[in-house]
C-alpha cells in the first residue's frame, strides 16, 4: 500500500509584483502551482498510489477562479480513471468552499466535514486504513482540535490529517488549530499528515508527524525544496520518502564584495555566479551582497536599477530553463556611505522597537485582514527583509 501525502497547493495564488516581468516568465510563474499539482497527479499514477491525503489550502483564496476549480476536478477525474481516491480538507485558505455543494467533485473525492470525523476504507491489497481529519469553516480556528482526535482504530494504518501550527511557537499561528506534537503521538496513530506550513519538516518519526510543505514556492520567503511526501506501507511499517516537484525554484544567491569591486566587475562575478547556481528547474532568486563597504559606484548602479535590469536582460534568455533575478540587496553588515556610526546606533534602537510582528500587526491591523499581506509578513524573514530595505532607502537618501 503506498499513498502520498501533500498539503497547501494553494492553486491560483496571484504572484503578485509581476508587471515587468517577460511574458514568457509570468505565464510560468503564473501557472507554477497548477504544474506542481499536476505532476504529482502523474507521478501518483506512474507509481500506481492508491491514495492521495490532501491537508488543506487547496485554493489560494475562497474566491478562486473557475479556471482554478475546474484544474483541480479535471486532475482529480484523471485520478479517479485510475482508481486512485482523494482524501481532502480545506484550510485557513479556502474555508468556505466546506459548505459549498460537493456534487461537482468526482465520487473518488471525499472531502473532510468541519467536525472533526473519520473515514475508513480497505486498499486493493487489503490493508484497512483510517484517516481522521476536519475541514475549517472559518478563517480563523483558535481550538486545539486534537483532543477531538479519537484515539486508534482497529485497523492497520491509521491517518491523522491536520492542518495547523504548532502552539506557542508563534502568537499569530495559535490562529490556526494549534496543537503539540505531545498531543499527536498519544493518539497512538501512525502517520499525522499536516498542513499550514510551507516548509517541509519532520516533527516525529515514532510515530511519523510530519509537514509536506508546499508543492511550489510562492514567494521570495519559500526557499528550498519543494514537493510531497511518498508512503509506502510494508511489513507493518510506514517509510516516507520526499520527491520534489516544482517548476520553479525560489532561490538566495550571496556574494561577498569588497572596496575594490565596480559595478562593472560586480555584475560579471554575478552572471557567472548565476550561471553556476543554475540547475534543472526555473529560478527566481534574490541576490544579496554581503562585504564591509559598498562603494558609491555599486550604490547607484543598485539604487537606479541598471545593475538588476542588466542581470534580468542577461538570464531571461538562457535555455532550457531561465534564472530571473527579482532584486539585489545589502546586507546589514556593511557599511553603507549615508549612514554614520551615531545615525546606526539610532537606528539599531529603533528598529528593534518597530520591526517585529507584534508591532506591525498593531499598526497595519486592517491590512493584515488580506490573507495575502498577512501570508507575506507572517515570519521574521519577511520583516527582517523590510527592515532592510528601508535601511538601504534611508542610506542612500542620507548620501544625497
Amino acid at each position: 500500500m503506498k499513498f502520498i501525502h501533500t498539503a497547501d497547493l494553494h492553486l491560483d495564488s496571484p504572484f503578485l509584483g509581476l508587471q515587468h516581468t517577460p511574458a514568457k516568465i509570468k505565464k510560468d510563474i503564473m501557472q507554477s502551482t497548477f504544474a506542481a499539482f499536476k505532476k504529482i497527479v502523474s507521478n501518483a499514477i506512474s507509481t500506481h498510489i492508491d491514495f492521495i491525503v490532501i491537508a488543506g489550502d487547496i485554493y489560494d483564496r475562497d474566491s478562486h477562479s473557475v479556471q482554478a476549480e475546474n484544474f483541480f476536478i479535471q486532475q482529480c477525474e484523471l485520478l479517479q480513471k485510475n482508481s486512485i481516491d482523494v482524501y481532502l480538507s480545506y484550510g485557513n485558505h479556502d474555508y468556505q468552499i466546506v459548505n459549498y455543494d460537493k456534487s461537482l467533485l468526482p465520487s473518488n473525492v471525499h472531502v473532510f466535514a468541519n467536525q472533526v470525523e473519520t473515514k475508513t476504507f480497505t486498499t486493493t491489497d487489503g490493508t484497512k486504513v483510517a484517516i481522521t481529519g476536519f475541514s475549517y469553516d472559518t478563517r480563523w480556528v483558535t481550538d486545539d482540535m486534537t483532543g477531538l482526535y479519537p484515539s486508534r482504530s482497529q485497523v492497520d494504518v491509521q491517518i491523522g490529517m491536520l492542518h495547523g501550527m504548532v502552539s506557542g511557537s508563534n502568537a499569530k499561528h495559535d490562529n490556526y488549530a494549534p496543537f503539540s506534537v505531545a498531543e499527536l503521538t498519544a493518539k497512538n496513530y501512525d502517520y499525522w499528515a499536516l498542513g499550514h506550513i510551507h516548509a517541509h519538516q519532520v516533527l516525529s518519526e515514532n510515530p511519523w508527524v510530519i509537514y509536506s510543505g508546499n508543492p511550489q514556492g510562492r514567494h521570495k520567503n519559500e526557499t528550498g525544496s519543494k514537493g510531497y511526501y511518498e508512503v509506502d506501507y510494508q511489513n507493518h511499517q510506514l517509510q516516507p520518502v520526499f520527491k520534489t516537484v516544482a517548476p520553479i525554484d525560489w532561490e538566495k544567491l550571496v556574494i561577498e564584495i569588497n572596496q575594490d569591486m565596480t559595478a562593472q566587475t560586480l555584475q560579471t562575478v554575478l552572471v557567472q555566479s548565476l550561471k553556476e547556481h543554475a540547475n534543472d528547474t526555473n529560478q527566481i532568486i534574490q541576490i544579496e551582497l554581503h562585504g564591509d563597504t559598498v562603494t558609491p559606484d555599486i550604490q547607484d548602479n543598485i539604487e537606479s536599477g541598471l545593475l538588476l535590469e542588466s542581470l534580468q536582460r542577461v538570464t531571461s534568455e538562457w535555455q532550457p530553463n531561465w534564472v530571473w533575478p527579482t532584486e539585489i540587496k545589502v546586507t546589514e553588515n556593511a557599511v553603507l556611505p549615508g549612514m554614520t556610526s551615531l545615525d546606526r546606533q539610532y537606528w539599531e534602537t529603533a528598529a528593534g522597537e518597530v520591526f517585529n510582528q507584534d508591532t506591525l500587526h498593531e499598526l497595519t491591523n486592517k491590512l493584515f485582514a488580506n490573507q495575502f499581506i498577512a501570508d507575506e509578513f507572517d515570519n521574521q524573514t519577511a520583516i527582517e527583509s523590510l527592515k532592510e530595505q528601508i535601511e538601504l532607502d534611508l542610506s542612500m537618501k542620507g548620501e544625497k
